[in-house]
């Protein structure tokens, strides 16, 4: 909720011809709840709330888009260098050998959050797939769940819910993307996740890759994109290809869908042992 600053009385002093003349700012009485005393506020107030972010994960197939970084207000497309990126995205590029990045440092969820699932997709699955990370940290990050055909990917403005759906994203080699909302800079302390939204693409044939190594595994790609979700970026390094938020997947791929040692590292800086 934005917490406006209420000023109640503001003073100008004008030097006039050797006269000094106070000037009040127009007032209006105002009722406080829920004491129900009347007080006296201006016509104006600053609202000095933080700017709501987005962040936008774009999870390529191999071979498709390039890697790069993660800045945490705009759009996460792989960038060829670090140093594009704004300052206030100052520690997010934390991947290198430790294999493992932050959106934003500090950046995290605040309270247990709740899971909206499209009943197209495997309720099952995306629920094992969060159940992954909530086990390694003795946080409690995901909450119940519920199923709805109105659940989407709510790119222009948050809707207070996360959100599991299917689409088709427009560029080729896009297997999913995530969207997450919240407040990315200032001081890391003040930073937080509020939402997050995943779609699948629908260009992939998804299911069970254990089964049939020609399927895009739905368990894999959930995990990895939870992890955004809760914080971590991508990573994209040779060396990291094994970990859970390594920046590429392909058809048959299963690897991500356990947390490796990098994973929880980054998991637990944010949300503890």
């Amino acid at each position: 909720m934005k917490k406006l600053g209420l000023i109640g009385i503001v003073v100008a002093v004008l030097a006039v011809t050797g006269i000094t003349i106070a000037q009040g700012v127009p007032r209006n009485p105002a009722t406080v709840i829920p004491s129900g005393e009347t007080v006296v506020v201006p016509d104006q107030v600053t609202d000095n709330s933080p700017v709501l972010e987005k962040a936008i994960f774009i999870h390529y197939r191999k071979g498709f888009g390039k890697p790069g970084t993660v800045c945490g207000n705009g759009i996460c497309e792989p960038s060829e260098n670090a140093k594009n990126c704004p300052a206030d995205c100052e520690g997010v590029v934390e991947g290198g050998p430790k294999c493992y990045g932050f959106l934003s440092k500090g950046a995290k969820l605040k309270s247990v959050e709740d899971l909206t699932i499209h009943p197209d997709l495997n309720v099952s699955t995306i629920l094992t797939s969060a159940n992954e990370w909530d086990s390694h940290t003795s946080a409690t990050l995901f909450g119940s769940y519920a199923t709805d055909t109105t659940a989407n990917w709510d790119s222009d403005a948050p809707d207070g819910r996360n959100e599991f759906s299917s689409g088709n994203y427009p560029q080729s080699g896009v297997i999913a993307v995530t969207i997450v909302w919240g407040y990315f800079s200032g001081p890391p302390s003040m930073r937080e996740i509020v939402e997050f939204d995943v779609m699948f693409d629908t260009d992939w044939v998804w299911g069970d890759a254990t089964g049939d190594v020609t399927k895009m595994d739905l368990q894999n790609i959930a995990t990895h994109e939870l992890g955004h979700g809760v914080g971590l970026g991508d990573v994209y390094e040779t060396a990291c290809s094994e970990v859970t938020m390594y920046g590429y997947s392909d058809y048959g791929e299963t690897q991500k869908r356990t947390l490796e040692t990098p994973d929880i590292t980054g998991l637990q800086k944010l949300y503890g042992i």
